[in-house]
C-alpha cells in the first residue's frame, strides 16, 4: 500500500485509536504488503488469551492493519 493511500484511509477514521497490525511471525517474519485495513475492530477474548499486547484490553476499539487477505 502506498503511503498516500494509507494516510488517506487513516484520515477517514474519526478518533485517536491505537494502530495494531496482524502478525503471523512474532514480529520477525518477512516483509509483506499491507492489504487489510486500516479498519476499526474490537479486541476479542481470543486476542486477549493469545496475545500479551491485548491483555486487559477486552472490547477496546483499535485500528487493525495487516496482510494475507487475497
Amino acid at each position: 500500500m502506498l503511503k498516500s493511500k494509507l494516510i488517506e484511509r487513516l484520515n477517514k477514521i474519526d478518533g485517536d485509536f491505537e494502530v495494531m497490525i496482524l502478525d503471523g511471525f512474532n514480529g520477525g517474519g518477512y516483509l509483506r504488503d499491507i492489504n487489510l485495513g486500516p479498519c476499526l475492530t474490537s479486541i476479542d477474548s481470543d486476542n486477549v488469551e493469545n496475545c500479551a499486547d491485548c491483555e486487559g484490553r477486552l472490547a477496546e476499539i483499535v485500528i487493525e492493519m495487516g496482510y494475507g487477505c487475497y
